[in-house]
């Protein structure tokens, strides 16, 4: 009897038990396993033999040992027997594991050429340990939730610490675009760290580490006493774990991820006690982004010319090579806010590298961006043509995107607006504050900014807008970014000269 014959019908039961047992439909399977999808469908109707490399392939996506996929075709071989009442059932479930046990001897021994090791207890934390965590997430992250949540339960390798960690880091990535994403993912954290085997400490400490991410979870869904419930939880198991080896979790990243809770719920003076914390703990790879977290604070509070030292700092930490959105939002940042000093000069030269950053990065929003930027700078640097240009083709892409950005429209259109005040085109402004209103009410989603630009709409209809209310509301809006619940009052600090 050839190969082929003899592992038919049982290679495709095998092949059927595999799939099954990744959670993936026909189609995911066969990605993973790189099989043709519509090979894949017709051998589990049975109108195909299923080859022996075929099966191989399937045994590798499912993480299934090849030396095993022999001894599985006879037991599923002996399986239908039984189900057939075969009388002699006993002596060939016997025989089949006889012959697996011996196969599999020779094929472990063939591979490795050691005799089979006794399983060893559970041991420590180990830096290896992040690249299993890197192919446990590669193997999940195509599956849903409740898929993934069944293979942390069912499965023991699951169960790792920096899988946990690299779950985590999956949903801060995820919560600017996604929340409900995010908060899954962080939970699914949370899950696998309650499941550690080994010791107390780790446990706590890793449960600790998920549950800040839980709580950014809920911030970056408008869910604040949530978001302040988690942080409660996650300090508390953070600290159960500190007696053990606490080096291995990011204390930088869990003590980052809470001063932005702080900055969000407005305790300023607590987020940056956290961050200066943050920096303190760092070991390097994440100064340049705690600092830009530092200058937002700051921006906050409306201290510019701090912030802009922070961000100045920031620059000689960044690696543009290794992370170029990081580079890239230092580097935007420090640049606006030296116009917003009123140093336009000083920001020129530095146009170039983030233009050119932008561009490596590659989404279409951050060029618009530097395009804005670039109408400040020529503002500022007495450009006014070139100022005019920049800003109107900010405003059409802001405005073209899907949903339109509201934020980015309305603070270009007041730059444009301070450009055209400057050149006494005062009828011109007034349109420019009747669609930045009128944007802002369908799309915008803070009620102080929006109140903000309602007073200078009003203004604008009657002809009373003038360069320093425009410079005003400027610097506000700048200021809400990062503090959503001020409120305008018409005396912002730091304004002199700005563009």
């Amino acid at each position: 009897m050839n190969e082929k014959t003899r592992i038919d019908p049982d290679a495709r039961l095998a092949l059927v038990l595999l799939r099954y047992s990744t959670f993936l439909d026909q189609a995911g399977f066969a990605r993973t396993a790189r099989i043709s999808p519509s090979q894949v469908s017709l051998y589990e109707r049975g109108e195909g033999s299923v080859p022996w490399k075929v099966l191989e392939k399937a045994a590798d996506a499912a993480g299934f040992p090849r030396p095993l996929l022999r001894p599985l075709v006879r037991a599923i071989q002996s399986f239908r027997l039984a189900c057939k009442g075969w009388s002699r059932i006993r002596g060939l479930l016997l025989e089949t594991l006889v012959s697996g046990l011996i196969e599999i001897s020779g094929e472990v021994l063939n591979l490795v050429g050691t005799p089979i090791a006794v399983p060893q207890p559970v041991v420590g934390p180990s830096v290896s340990d992040r690249d299993v965590a890197q192919e446990l997430w590669l193997r999940m992250k195509q599956r849903t939730p409740g898929q993934r949540r069944a293979l942390v339960e069912e499965v023991e390798e699951f169960r790792n610490w920096a899988l946990s960690e690299r779950v985590a880091e999956e949903s801060v990535a995820t919560a600017p675009s996604s929340p409900p994403k995010a908060l899954e993912l962080a939970q699914l954290a949370v899950q696998i760290a309650e499941l550690l085997p080994g010791e107390d400490w780790l446990r706590c400490r890793t449960q600790g580490y998920a549950w800040f991410h839980v709580s950014n979870a809920h911030k970056a869904s408008g869910d604040f006493g949530d978001a302040d419930a988690a942080l409660v939880k996650a300090r508390t198991l953070w600290a159960a774990g500190a007696p053990g080896k606490p080096g291995f979790l990011s204390e930088a990243i869990a003590l980052a991820l809470e001063a932005k809770l702080h900055q969000s719920r407005r305790r300023f003076h607590l987020g940056l006690q956290r961050i200066d914390e943050a920096l303190a703990a760092d070991t390097g790879e994440l100064k340049a982004r705690l600092l830009l977290n530092k200058a937002q604070i700051l921006d906050a509070l409306g201290n510019t010319e701090t912030a802009s030292a922070v961000l100045r700092e920031a620059v000689s930490y960044i690696d543009e090579q290794q992370d170029p959105r990081a580079a890239l939002g230092v580097r935007f940042q420090f640049l606006l806010n030296l116009c917003l000093a009123g140093r336009a000069r000083e920001a020129a030269p530095g146009l170039r590298v983030v233009r050119a950053l932008a561009e490596k990065v590659g989404q279409g929003l951050d060029v618009s961006r530097v395009e804005w930027l670039t109408g400040k700078i020529a503002a500022g640097c007495s450009q006014a043509k070139e100022a005019e240009t920049a800003f109107e083709q900010a405003r059409k892409e802001f405005a073209s995107s899907d949903p339109p950005l509201a934020f980015d429209y309305a603070l270009v259109s007041l730059d444009l607006a301070l450009l055209l005040l400057e050149q006494n085109r005062t009828s011109e402004v007034r349109p420019l504050a009747e669609q930045t209103v009128n944007l802002f009410r369908r799309y915008g989603i803070q009620r102080e900014a929006l109140a903000a630009l309602q007073i200078y709409c009003e203004a604008a209809k009657r002809e009373d807008a003038t360069v320093e209310l425009t410079r005003q509301v400027i610097r506000f809006l700048h200021r809400s970014q990062h503090d959503p619940e001020l409120t305008f009052n018409g005396n912002e600090p730091g304004t002199e000269g700005q563009r």
